[in-house]
């Protein structure tokens, strides 16, 4: 990873651990996951964007807050020349942690 782009996957990180204190941290694919009983969330530093990686379910109840983000099935690019949204992060990581509590729903 690129030094210039470590302090915003540093605080990604510090953002999820305050939003799942619960969740251990693993390298799975390569890649940071929160996972508690299921992976709850994980995320990838690219050159041009973050992905946050989450459940479609838990992505698609976030839809308005998530507007203008680009999507796919069950990840959210989080661009490097934009601010780092972290109540945004934080808001994702907890529906998602909420959907497995309430639903059951496993990682995809």
């Amino acid at each position: 990873m690129p030094v210039e782009l470590q302090p915003r996957a540093r605080a990604l990180h510090r953002a999820l651990c305050e939003a799942l204190p619960h969740a251990g941290v693993l390298i799975t694919w390569g890649q940071p996951a929160f996972v508690d009983d299921t992976i709850l969330v994980a995320y990838a530093v690219f050159p041009k964007h973050i992905n946050l990686y989450t459940t479609p379910g838990s992505r698609d109840a976030l839809a308005g807050e998530l507007a203008g983000y680009t999507l796919g099935k069950g990840s959210i690019q989080l661009p490097h020349d934009q601010p780092l949204p972290l109540d945004l992060i934080q808001l994702v990581a907890t529906a998602r942690e909420q959907e497995f509590r309430e639903r059951g729903v496993r990682w995809m």
